[in-house]
């Protein structure tokens, strides 16, 4: 009797290639998955790393003023910054919504905010309007971060199943082919049932990134929106010393 030899492993492109219609059907709409997954997973790491820094660097800058008037400057340069983004929301609130009268109009619009014709008690109604313009301002720029989001909590929920769908009508199709076998051995089902589990493979290898990314950058949307919550209070302040100083 001849020794058994094993049979030789095969490749991961050989066993793809050898799964059957449906299989491979699957295994292209997870693998659109993962490329859209990790495309969304790597901008949003450089753009957050990217929103971080800045943040730092501005509010920085932004501790060590005495008064809104001497960051909208530097704001300016920055103007991708969410810290910049509040601070110029403000500035163009307070602009927009003034009423000067017609000899003072074209004066009003480029002076210095400490500087408008304004009474203290006139400034004081406007910082309601200035509040909303921020939060309003902030709840843009949170929906702005969340986007494409969406899409990995889909990957996560979804590729699993789809994998195990894969499984399962390749297991299925392996049966039925040997149902009018007399005997059926492991060897004859073992190729059928290990190819469908291939599926199942790819669609943890999708979904694992996608809810580990997917549940990190929510985390960091909220500490974006809560920072942004903290700097409107302190604008708002700013912008209410203004009133005082008059």
């Amino acid at each position: 009797m001849e020794p058994f030899v094993p049979p030789t492993s095969t490749g991961f492109w050989q066993v793809l290639w050898g799964l059957g219609l449906f299989a491979k059907i699957d295994v292209l709409i997870l693998i659109i998955f993962s490329i859209i997954t990790w495309a969304i997973i790597i901008n949003k790491l450089i753009r957050f790393r990217r929103l971080k820094n800045n943040n730092r660097f501005l509010y920085g800058l932004f501790k060590d003023r005495t008064s809104v008037v001497e960051f909208i400057n530097v704001a300016s340069e920055y103007p991708a910054c969410l810290l910049s983004k509040l601070v110029l929301a403000g500035v163009e609130e307070w602009r927009r919504i003034i009423k000067p009268n017609p000899q003072t109009k074209s004066e009003n619009a480029h002076a210095p905010l400490n500087q408008l014709n304004m009474k203290p008690s006139d400034i004081t109604q406007l910082l309601p309007n200035i509040t909303d313009s921020l939060a309003s301002t902030a709840s843009v720029e949170v929906e702005r971060l969340e986007q494409n989001l969406a899409f990995l909590a889909i990957a996560s929920t979804a590729s699993p199943f789809l994998g195990l769908l894969g499984t399962v009508w390749g297991i299925l199709e392996s049966f039925l082919g040997v149902r009018h076998i007399p005997v059926v051995t492991l060897q004859i089902i073992a190729p059928g049932i290990s190819d469908a589990l291939v599926t199942t493979v790819a669609g943890l290898l999708v979904a694992i990134p996608a809810v580990i990314a997917y549940n990190y950058y929510v985390g960091q949307v909220k500490n974006f929106a809560n920072e942004m919550d903290r700097w409107s209070l302190d604008i708002v302040s700013d912008f209410r010393k203004i009133s005082v100083n008059r």
